[in-house]
């Protein structure tokens, strides 16, 4: 007989998303379940939202707490009635894909393991983009480079044997409240496996208790780091799981929270009360802080070493000025960037700054391929025009917009042609193609690379000069690309790497910049996806790629994939591992089961097509198996 899991839900002030949590867990293709949905008096209409499922659903019972008691106290609830050998945690306002128990249980079982634990994927509610989240960063999957992980403390993508979980239970009246529980499980625990092909859908919206201003209960993590560590001091490797347990709960709390308190006068009462509490960790010397500033800009190091040096001396009001003054910068640094209240006259000086720089070295063709994005145009343009490396020519194609792009691009020429070398270009009809559009862009570009940077992009103003730097120490380079950040419609970033979507296989060849023999690069990485994740982050070789142009188009969604490969099978590639490309995100990226069939269908295409170049060996034949199994599991379609 199949093992009974028990999942867990407490539920509370959820009824814009319980639906869908609830028919996630309903529809899994692991029937053997026991649902437990702990209402905890919730003032909105979750109740009625969830009291009939128990009809729909033999399955589901639901248990009501007598007064609102908060998570902890609803977990606890559901542990103390659970019937199942394992246990599940599930937020109400979150949801996993539908083999979620099947693909957990089959490794816990292959494996011979008391854990399962699987990938998070983090759905940003305004824009439903969604940024796969790894529950470990290196190739090795093994308790230290879990715990090492900010998903570690994580109760929602594990699966746990019982008997983990129910001596310890999760302390009332406390956030942060899973890692005491989570992390002696994973000691504890005679092996732990990893679910490749299962996923946990995070929501990130501006209610949830990580979105919300700092308030005095965020320090309870003190007493959840020490309750963890008293549970775990038996453990062998005790002091490596320490250091990273410091660093990824107490250390990021000051780094990605703390610091961010816009209040000076709170900050520095919050930095006071955190340097008393953290005094008993040498936080200074921990290693994995040290590895982290090794990993920053000279300029971010600096900063930091001097804010956790006199914050660890207890020097609150110092500390508090040196923020205050970072965030001051960081502000002008990015209006630099991303301002959207740019104006003509602001293009029209970066232009006069543009032609003040001496002539360099590459000469580097920018084009703009625009349809309909007139409301992005001053901004476009004001980012190029910003660079610190000299553009040879700036040329703007219109595809037959229907908004106002042709009257801004018009005052955006007469602007700044004093200036810089620029021409318009304006379609009578509209082609329909991007390739078409970037094809144009290389027959007009007399440069030695052309700069394909869509209309709705933006960039850092360190972009090109980044990206250039390794072409100018060799012209074999073909392509040059730096990481990209996502950003939402109004140009808020969003997602601040693209590395963790492009490194499918965690090879971790994307953490730092490189020069590869592009053969080399598609052999052992680009065959198996699409690692460039925005044209607009790009610098190609100027060419005839008339023929690559014509291939690409015969696709709707990955000839892009195509033309990258096709070039970097031309000479060399180079990668920045800095963020210095902004790709915008509009809208619902939700698309139907259809139109991934259609998608699916060109990606096997674009393999075939590949394996026409470069004959995939028996390992590549072997990860495009797992590749297209993954697909099909999580987009639900049905292989052939």
């Amino acid at each position: 007989m199949e093992d009974l899991i028990t999942v867990i839900v407490p539920c509370y002030n959820v009824e814009k998303y319980v639906d869908k949590c609830l028919d996630s867990i309903i529809n899994q293709t692991y029937k053997n379940l026991e649902i437990i949905l702990v209402e905890d008096c919730s003032t909105d209409k979750t109740y009625e939202c969830i009291k009939d499922y128990p009809k729909k659903d033999k399955r589901i019972r639901i248990i009501k707490n007598k007064k609102n008691s908060g998570l902890s106290y609803s977990r606890n609830a559901g542990i103390k009635t659970a019937k199942g050998k394992y246990l599940s945690f599930i937020d109400s306002d979150d949801y996993i894909t539908n083999n979620f128990y099947e693909s957990m249980l089959d490794v816990i079982k292959k494996e011979d393991a008391e854990i399962a634990i699987c990938d998070i994927k983090t759905v940003y509610e305004d824009t439903n983009y969604i940024q796969l989240s790894p529950c470990f960063s290196n190739d090795s999957f093994c308790l230290e480079n879990v715990v090492n992980s900010g998903l570690a403390a994580s109760a929602c993508n594990k699966l746990f044997k019982k008997e983990l979980i129910s001596k310890n239970l999760f302390e009332v009246g406390k956030v942060n409240e899973d890692i005491a529980v989570v992390i002696p499980a994973l000691v504890k625990a005679k092996k732990i496996a990893y679910a490749k092909d299962a996923y946990y859908f995070y929501i990130q919206h501006t209610g949830s208790i990580q979105n919300s201003s700092f308030s005095d209960k965020r320090f309870d993590i003190f007493s959840g780091v020490e309750t963890t560590l008293e549970r775990i001091k038996d453990c062998d490797d005790y002091e490596i799981l320490k250091e990273h347990l410091v660093y990824n709960q107490l250390i990021t709390l000051f780094l990605y929270v703390i610091i961010k308190e816009k209040s000076k006068h709170k900050r520095k009462q919050i930095i006071k009360k955190y340097h008393e509490l953290v005094k008993p960790y040498d936080i200074e010397n921990n290693k994995d802080l040290l590895k982290f500033l090794d990993s920053v800009g000279t300029k971010h190091k600096i900063y930091y070493k001097q804010l956790f040096k006199h914050m660890c001396n207890g020097h609150y009001s110092i500390a508090n000025n040196i923020i205050s003054s970072y965030n001051l910068l960081s502000k002008v640094m990015k209006k630099q960037v991303i301002n959207m209240n740019v104006n003509l006259n602001d293009v029209i000086k970066k232009a006069k700054h543009q032609a003040s720089i001496k002539d360099e070295k590459i000469k580097i063709s920018v084009v703009i391929p625009n349809y309909n994005y007139a409301r992005f145009m001053y901004q476009r343009v004001y980012s190029i025009l910003n660079q610190k490396y000299k553009i040879y020519e700036l040329i703007i194609l219109d595809d037959k917009s229907t908004d106002d792009s042709k009257k801004v691009i018009d005052e955006i020429k007469n602007g700044i042609e004093e200036y810089i070398n620029v021409q318009t270009i304006y379609n009578s009809k509209n082609s329909g193609s991007a390739f078409k559009q970037w094809q144009k862009g290389f027959e007009l570009a007399q440069g030695d690379y052309v700069w394909i940077a869509e209309a709705d992009d933006y960039c850092s103003r360190n972009f090109l000069k980044e990206i250039v730097k390794p072409i100018e120490k060799d012209d074999n380079i073909v392509i040059s690309y730096s990481d990209t950040a996502f950003t939402d419609g109004v140009g808020n970033v969003i997602i601040k790497t693209i590395k963790p979507e492009i490194d499918v296989m965690k090879t971790g060849h994307w953490n730092t910049s490189y020069v590869n023999d592009g053969l080399d690069e598609v052999n052992n990485y680009a065959y198996l996806n699409n690692t460039i994740a925005n044209v607009s982050g790009c610098l190609i070789k100027k060419d005839n790629y008339h023929e690559l142009f014509v291939e690409a188009g015969k696709y709707k969604q990955a000839g892009d994939w195509l033309f990258y490969v096709s070039i970097m099978l031309k000479g060399k590639v180079a990668y920045s591992a800095k963020p210095l490309n902004y790709y915008r995100v509009h809208g619902n990226n939700v698309t139907s089961t259809t139109k991934k069939q259609a998608h699916f269908d060109e990606l096997v295409r674009v393999h075939e097509y590949i394996d026409s170049k470069i004959h995939f060996n028996e390992k590549q034949k072997k990860e495009l198996r797992k590749r297209y199994s993954y697909l099909s599991k999580v987009w639900g379609l049905k292989r052939k």
